[in-house]
């Protein structure tokens, strides 16, 4: 009989050794896995933010924007690449990400694109995703806050020029075409921009007053008959 006890318990003891082995087991394999998933979530994110940083560096370098400004973005975007290859050395998406930006760095403010207003708006993602990018660095002390802030202004102007200058000369092309109502639109949605644009005024002055020209060519302005009150009021004006 007390063998047998002694039997039992032994198989008992084997039984739970079993199964805190096997709970052991479990926990070490889903532990495992939930790296893996982290690992993967992580790599993924990775990449797509390499890729939007590459493709905004194309757009800074097509809209000749300031050198110290795209070594920031390529600095940050080098970043992510590094620990992209460190935690997947043999993802195929790392050769992809070295030809985008081989390409990237090739572009130059002659090669730029912005005959569409597609293309316009996708330029303009993009410049603000660099100003998003300063942003967090600032947040992340890899950039000073006076530095950023300088750099995002810097880029709000650029995103403000690049538009304008777009429509300014989709607007030239369309009065070569001798399409009026093409080019009316793409010159008054230029000075739309400028005229709304928070910044200094002496930065957007020639290109206001050349938009102006034209729109004065194509619409211009009615003259007012001798003696009117708005003509006396502008001689009062101009003599004080």
């Amino acid at each position: 009989m007390a063998l047998m006890l002694h039997d039992n318990i032994i198989i008992l003891i084997i039984i739970a050794v079993v199964g805190l082995l096997a709970l052991i087991g479990s926990h070490l394999i889903s532990q495992r896995e939930r790296h893996a998933h982290k690992q993967a979530t992580r790599v993924q994110w990775l990449g797509q933010q390499a890729e939007h940083g590459i493709s905004t560096l194309g757009i800074l370098r097509a809209c000749n924007c300031k050198p110290e400004i795209i070594e920031r973005i390529e600095t940050h975007v080098a970043g992510l690449i590094s620990e992209m290859a460190s935690l997947a050395p043999n993802n195929p998406l790392l050769s992809t990400l070295n030809n985008q930006k081989q390409s990237a760095d090739r572009t130059t403010g002659t090669s730029a694109s912005l005959n569409s207003d597609r293309a316009i708006k996708r330029a303009s993602i993009y410049i603000n995703h660099a100003r998003e990018l300063l942003t967090e660095m600032a947040q992340d002390n890899k950039l000073a806050p006076p530095i950023a802030k300088n750099y995002v202004q810097e880029l709000h102007w650029l995103n403000v020029s690049m538009i304008a200058t777009a429509h300014l000369t989709q607007g030239q092309k369309s009065l070569s075409l001798q399409d009026k109502p093409a080019a009316l639109s793409h010159l008054k949605h230029a000075k739309a921009v400028l005229t709304r644009a928070m910044v200094p005024q002496h930065l957007k002055q020639e290109r206001l007053g050349q938009i102006q020209t034209l729109l004065d060519s194509l619409e211009p302005s009615p003259q007012r008959s001798g003696g009117t009150l708005a003509d006396n009021l502008e001689d009062y004006f101009r003599e004080h």
